[in-house]
């Protein structure tokens, strides 16, 4: 029973923001975990690249860059495009590309507010409903096929300077149980994981002085004293869509380290 219970053997897996960070993460955890072809995106081609080349060799499946940028519904139909090209099925995706927008009322622009919208929100609805055909072509009761979208703890919080950021994550924190509902008759399971802080671009400037003071107070009040890391992500990942995680659907798992119990 618990021999393939995290398996992810065989499985085509999309992964959105890929070359960095949480995406990365994701992405490695799932080839290690047997993934055979886990495509990743992201806008600068160079490094997007680089990642995939460097996933490829961890393990005998293989990682594969399709360059875009998914702020626009033109690029996201050329995602889905080219993987509806390349691909039968598609068993896992995973929604991770977003945008850190911050700033207060009287600075908002109306352009920060509709691209933090549209990439963190409409982008991965409609890049859901767009790789659908794929997500059904394996998708049984016994092995479901999942969608993962990447919210935030800032999506339970009350953040003034970062408004766009954290409605766009609550609003896609609320679509979660709708889509499981609405594709529940399909079997796709439709989860999101609510991170707090990791190690990642969007965090950089809070963690890149690990000697501060401000640092190490985080890190006090955190009841894990620590920041997460690429397994902390990758493992919730690979339970979500592997048959260990095959009876959550339309839910948010925190994974924040104890943040949300200590504020």
């Amino acid at each position: 029973m618990i021999k393939n219970l995290f398996s992810m053997t065989g499985k085509v897996c999309v992964v959105t923001g890929g070359s960095s960070g949480l995406g990365s993460y994701m992405a490695q955890g799932f080839l290690e975990s047997g993934a055979a072809r886990v495509y990743i995106t992201a806008r600068s081609e160079d490094k997007l690249v680089a990642k995939a080349e460097e996933l490829s060799q961890v393990a005998d499946g293989q990682c594969i860059a399709v360059p875009g940028d998914l702020s626009d519904m033109k690029g996201v139909e050329a995602l889905s495009a080219s993987i509806r090209n390349a691909e039968e099925y598609v068993d896992v995706l995973v929604n991770n590309a977003g945008i850190g927008t911050g700033a207060y009322i009287d600075d908002l622009k109306v352009e920060d507010w509709d691209r933090t919208l549209d990439l963190n929100l409409r982008s991965p609805l409609f890049l859901t409903q767009s790789l659908l055909g794929l997500l059904r072509k394996r998708a049984t009761l016994e092995t479901p096929s999942s969608v993962i979208f990447i919210s935030t703890v800032a999506a339970s919080e009350v953040f003034p300077h970062v408004m766009a950021y954290s409605t766009s994550k609550k609003g896609l924190e609320h679509l979660t149980p709708q889509l499981a509902l609405a594709l529940a008759d399909d079997h796709i399971r439709v989860n999101a994981i609510a991170p707090g802080r990791f190690y990642s671009e969007m965090t950089r400037g809070a963690w890149q002085n690990p000697e501060s003071e401000a640092f190490k107070a985080e890190l006090e009040r955190l009841p894990a004293h620590r920041y997460g890391g690429p397994e902390d992500i990758a493992g919730v990942a690979i339970m979500l869509c592997s048959r260990a995680g095959a009876y959550f659907t339309g839910e948010v798992l925190n994974l924040d380290g104890g943040h949300r119990v200590r504020r």
